[in-house]
């Protein structure tokens, strides 16, 4: 598999300095995170909070206290820069980036997909002025991208010392896994410029009726959700075009 980490790349956000009621955190409200604001730091080593959709207040322990970063407009694209790195922070950027229509964010070298549910803010990310900003890029150098992953891994296969790479794609049912599976096996199609450049990744996503025969449920999200794991390996030959896959 590929190493899930990275050196953190770009500005670390910080949160200012000054007047402690300036200062945001997260508060747990019936199961959810929601904002906060730092009312006052108590003698006790206490914090008193104040949600800001409720008014309600809190009072927790000053080690406790989960701050909030300041984000800029379209949130951080990769969250190892983050100052706050815990479950709301994290949540909050993508957040902010989802309704940004961003679709794809950074944790180091994991690529965080939210499903959009919307062909309209889907299409423009899958347009072939988009896929050709990728081709020898660094992930850092563009925009996150499942095109970015891709390429990471086609690079390293191609290099002089090449060897196998692995990308592991999980989330619930309905977050679109097939679909991002789709969308790298036809980049990798088209940057190893193999002859029918999509002809092996449609065969191998052909496949997918058959086996979901066998092992499909219904679930609240997805009315055809798999209840198994495939592992699909992509072939390529000594020129380093696509050639051939197999389905574990």
């Amino acid at each position: 598999r590929q190493a899930l980490a990275q050196e953190a790349t770009g500005p670390i956000v910080q949160m200012p300095d000054g007047d402690p009621g300036g200062q945001r955190a997260f508060v747990e409200e019936n199961g959810e995170w929601k904002a906060a604001s730092i009312v006052s730091h108590n003698a006790d080593g206490t914090v008193t909070l104040r949600s800001i959709d409720t008014e309600q207040e809190y009072i927790q322990q000053s080690n406790q206290i989960l701050l909030a970063n300041i984000l800029p407009e379209d949130g951080v694209e990769d969250m190892t820069c983050l100052n706050y790195l815990h479950e709301p922070a994290l949540l909050d950027n993508i957040r902010l980036r989802f309704e940004r229509d961003h679709v794809y964010t950074y944790t180091g070298r994991i690529c965080i997909a939210v499903n959009p549910f919307n062909w309209q803010v889907s299409k423009p990310l899958y347009e072939e002025s988009v896929l050709n900003l990728y081709p020898g890029c660094e992930m850092k150098d563009a925009p996150p991208h499942v095109y970015a992953v891709a390429e990471d891994a086609y690079r390293k296969i191609s290099a002089a010392n090449g060897l196998n790479q692995s990308i592991l794609v999980s989330g619930e049912s309905g977050a679109g896994k097939t679909e991002s599976v789709k969308i790298m096996m036809q980049y990798l199609a088209t940057v190893s410029k193999s002859g029918d450049q999509n002809k092996v990744a449609e065969q191998v996503l052909a496949s997918n009726p058959l086996l979901e025969a066998f092992g499909n449920a219904r679930t609240l999200r997805n009315n055809n959700s798999s209840r198994f794991g495939k592992f699909i390996e992509m072939q390529f030959n000594s020129s380093f075009k696509m050639s051939g896959a197999r389905i574990h």
